[in-house]
């Protein structure tokens, strides 16, 4: 399943934060203020990566979300409870008042997803636009190998912010066996570097921001991480991949049907859609212990590389 790949994926994500922090010290000894100050920062790093983790499942744990009400509500709870068990670890094992809330500042991208498997079109066109001059923090494919036809090609072109094209070509090999060959093309100055891919079951997952496959060792270069945004994102001969993809990009809701001429989820069985997804999470941090007080309010984006 693509969701299945979330967890997998969580080692390949980074975290960017904006944040304004509030820290005040009851009259106390230096050392002891020093020593809970630093305990108060591993903290408000701790609580900010997990949160920024609850938010990348919370966007991918159902095949779409209705409103960006559902999704913010989803992620404020997942969030409650897990500064429910934060805090009774601190409070047990350090004598510490935590908390950490989410939501309040959600800012909502796009998730572009065809959660059933069937063919990469947009439901008739072959050929067609899935992104356009948009950022991308979450690109996965997740390739029925056996149901391809072996020596069919699949193709992605990817023009980055300077307007170098990238092209990645995925096809079933023929050899009878479902091995699955990448072939990338690259204008950006770097070494296009394919690769050959073994798939779990019948299944190849393949994360194209990082290259790296999640159900194999392979990998390609250069991934869109490696390049420049916003990118513009063509499917070619989608009829001859079968599977599926999610795509999350910075593009609000507002965007839906222009940017990729795709309607909001739920679709048709046999087509991709739009959904919400976080982009930035709102965060606050809470510590107290003894003389130190620290408040801290930030943003965290979603996805690395935006």
């Amino acid at each position: 399943m693509l969701i299945g790949a979330v967890a997998i994926a969580f080692i390949f994500l980074g975290l960017a934060a904006v944040y304004t922090a509030q820290l005040s010290a009851r009259p106390a000894t230096t050392g002891a203020v020093g020593d809970q100050g630093a305990e108060a920062t591993e903290f408000n790093r701790e609580a900010r990566r997990n949160v920024r983790a609850i938010a990348v499942r919370v966007n991918h744990d159902r095949p779409y979300y209705s409103s960006r009400a559902a999704l913010r509500d989803q992620i404020r709870a997942e969030t409650n409870d897990y500064s429910g068990l934060l805090a009774e670890t601190y409070a047990s094992g350090r004598g510490a008042s935590v908390n950490v809330s989410a939501g309040g500042g959600t800012a909502t991208g796009t998730r572009i997803t065809l959660y059933n498997d069937s063919t990469m079109t947009d439901g008739g066109n072959a050929d067609w636009t899935v992104v356009d001059d948009s950022d991308v923090g979450w690109f996965v494919l997740n390739f029925n190998v056996t149901a391809m036809n072996p020596g069919d090609s699949f193709v992605i072109e990817v023009e980055d912010g300077t307007g170098a094209d990238t092209t990645y070509t995925f096809s079933r090999n023929t050899t009878g066996r479902s091995v699955l060959t990448v072939d990338v093309v690259t204008e950006t100055g770097a070494l296009g570097v394919g690769t050959t891919c073994n798939p779990r079951g019948n299944r190849s997952l393949f994360d194209l921001t990082t290259g790296e496959s999640f159900t194999s060792g392979c990998a390609v270069e250069p991934g869109l991480d490696a390049l420049e945004g916003p990118y513009t994102v063509e499917f070619r001969d989608g009829d001859d991949a079968i599977g599926k993809f999610s795509i999350v990009t910075n593009d609000s809701a507002v965007d839906w049907g222009t940017a990729n001429n795709l309607g909001p989820c739920p679709a048709p069985s046999a087509e991709p859609c739009n959904t919400y997804a976080a982009w930035d999470v709102g965060v606050t941090a809470r510590y107290e212990s003894g003389p130190l007080s620290y408040n801290n309010t930030q943003t965290v984006t979603v996805y690395e590389g935006a």
